[in-house]
């Protein structure tokens, strides 16, 4: 063979594997890329009422719904795990905390950490599991047991950390030296994550608190969540009523938190009227937020004009009529799931 036919030979090789790569990405379309989705709300969204599971919460519900429109397996992606959740009026626990922890969200600003102990998930269904732990210092030691697996982590330095957990077995159990923050489980690949942060009783004045502790800014800038979802205010009208200082902890919550993540895309919501509350009252505070959002030109999920209340609709709310039951978070998910879709483009 001649210097000249081998140079000919390589690129006529070169090129036909790049065509059948061509062609096969043609007819066998690659999946959608990952989308992550985190909410930051209160009660409406964690699940304090007469509701039966995490999944059952209507972020969770959306990210199914999402799957499906994307193509995905129904349960491909992330499903944010926290260590805890926030008072007693719950039907379930996300996990079993052994005696001894205690709640930590106020000292690295990411609701449902807990601090000392050992934190335990029902993880069966799910492939693996991402670990979010904070560390105080270098050389903090955390171990997460499955079965018969256990895998260890030392922190390198204080702060945010995560470790990954395959092979997973009914029951994920992590303990350590700081504090453990949650688990990401999954199942599949890519797919659609669903971070649901929410804290029940929380106001924008709590939330601005928990941006000035050290664990929730870094954990948003590890997330990098394509759609953000904020929805207060119920709270903050019970605790003063002061529209002004609302829709200024508004202002700041929403340019702190897109200052970290500036990809990310917004949705803002609107609070369903209570029957305890004047209707008049609670709608002019929830415009607050509508208007804010024409502000930033993103989309509204309005409950406070679409959801009826317990005297209308009984079966959408807890025995308070102002928590809610399962079919209330389906409800919330079909008037939210249009605006994240439009969000996420």
């Amino acid at each position: 063979m001649t210097a000249l036919r081998r140079p000919r030979l390589v690129l006529a090789l070169v090129l036909g594997v790049a065509l059948v790569a061509a062609l096969l990405a043609w007819t066998r379309p690659g999946q959608p890329r990952p989308l992550k989705i985190v909410v930051l709300s209160d009660s409406l969204a964690e699940g304090m009422g007469q509701v039966t599971g995490v999944t059952k919460t209507w972020p969770h519900l959306v990210g199914a719904d999402r799957r499906t429109a994307r193509g995905e397996g129904p349960s491909d992606g992330g499903t944010w795990l926290p260590a805890s959740v926030h008072g007693q009026m719950f039907g379930f626990a996300p996990a079993q905390l052994a005696p001894g922890s205690w709640a930590a969200t106020e000292k690295v600003g990411i609701p449902g950490a807990v601090a000392s102990g050992a934190v335990s998930w029902p993880v069966d269904g799910f492939d693996r599991a991402v670990v979010q732990v904070f560390a105080e210092r270098a050389g903090e030691l955390f171990t997460a047991s499955t079965g018969e697996r256990q895998v260890g982590f030392t922190s390198p330095d204080g702060g945010l950390h995560s470790f990954e957990v395959d092979g997973l077995a009914e029951t994920l159990t992590v303990r350590g030296d700081g504090v453990v923050v949650g688990v990401l489980a999954r199942t599949g690949s890519g797919g659609t994550d669903i971070y649901n942060l929410s804290w029940s009783g929380s106001t924008t004045g709590d939330w601005l608190g928990w941006l000035e502790r050290p664990g929730l800014l870094p954990l948003l800038s590890q997330i990098r969540p394509d759609v953000i979802v904020l929805s207060l205010g119920g709270n903050d009208f019970w605790q003063s009523g002061d529209r002004d200082r609302f829709g200024a902890h508004l202002r700041r919550l929403h340019d702190q938190v897109a200052a970290a993540v500036p990809s990310a895309s917004w949705v803002l919501g609107t609070q369903p009227v209570p029957d305890s509350s004047p209707a008049r009252e609670w709608l002019r505070f929830q415009q607050v937020t509508r208007d804010y959002a024409a502000e930033l030109g993103v989309p509204v999920s309005d409950l406070a004009d679409l959801m009826p209340g317990a005297s209308a609709a009984p079966q959408l709310y807890a025995t308070d009529r102002i928590h809610l039951t399962d079919a209330g978070h389906a409800f919330i998910a079909g008037v939210a799931g249009p605006a994240i879709a439009k969000a996420a483009g």
